[in-house]
């Protein structure tokens, strides 16, 4: 009885299950993965308000101009690594970290420190692990449903980010016209402070991005489930993580 209870509980899923548990859960934890995460979600706006200012109100400008040099290049490269960095602290402390916690326990509890986790030590196991977790699921024949969720997430993603990032694109596409006028010689009446609505702009919805892009995850996570042996193996266990 006990082994026929952890096979249904381990059963490959359809597609339309992995969609519906993967948001589900999502949605009803999002206070708490809110709160696991609210640090490192500032920390990734900021730095995505601080590049994409420096790309379209600096950098963008100098280009047509043709006055770029490569410290502005090699600036707009380390804010790029800077992007990349603050993007993995926010999947593992608002996804990696109580997805983790959901498949050894089934549930996701709130942080016990107000300032929620930072996961370091599983930040770098997880990475270490991901190519034995995609195996899992080539190994299991679940590479079309993998690839299925990620069409539809990212579908998803992009119906959100057209609704909901609009200020961006707007201010984006003032950039670039400021930039081209610049270039071409024409008077350009654009506001003294552009830098810094930019910046409010780009870092406001850069948080909202954080948490949109965040969400492909928890699909992902049952897809790897599908593929997954009965026994928690490929995840740490509470004893080694």
């Amino acid at each position: 009885m006990e082994n026929n209870d952890r096979l249904a509980e381990h059963r490959s899923r359809s597609l339309q299950a992995v969609l519906g548990d993967g948001y589900r859960l999502y949605l009803r934890q999002f206070s708490r993965l809110l709160r696991s995460s609210w640090i490192q979600a500032i920390i990734y706006a900021l730095v995505t308000g601080g590049s994409m200012t420096f790309f379209f109100g600096v950098l963008l400008p100098l280009q047509h101009c043709g006055l770029a040099t490569s410290k502005e290049w090699l600036l707009w490269g380390a804010s790029v690594v800077a992007f990349v960095i603050a993007a993995i602290m926010l999947a593992f402390a608002g996804a990696f970290a109580p997805l983790r916690q959901h498949w050894q326990t089934g549930t996701i509890s709130s942080p016990l420190r107000f300032w929620g986790c930072w996961p370091w030590r599983l930040t770098l196991h997880g990475l270490c692990r991901l190519p034995r977790m995609l195996f899992d699921v080539f190994r299991k024949r679940q590479a079309g449903i993998l690839v299925t969720v990620l069409l539809v997430t990212l579908l998803a993603v992009l119906v959100a980010t057209v609704l909901l990032q609009l200020p961006a694109i707007i201010m984006a596409t003032a950039n670039v016209e400021a930039a081209a006028g610049l270039s071409a010689g024409d008077a350009v009446d654009v506001p003294e402070n552009l830098l810094t609505l930019d910046f409010i702009v780009f870092a406001l919805c850069g948080l909202l991005q954080g948490y949109i892009h965040m969400s492909m995850l928890y699909p992902l996570y049952y897809v790897w489930r599908n593929a997954a042996d009965a026994a928690p193996q490929s995840l740490t266990t509470p004893d080694n993580p």
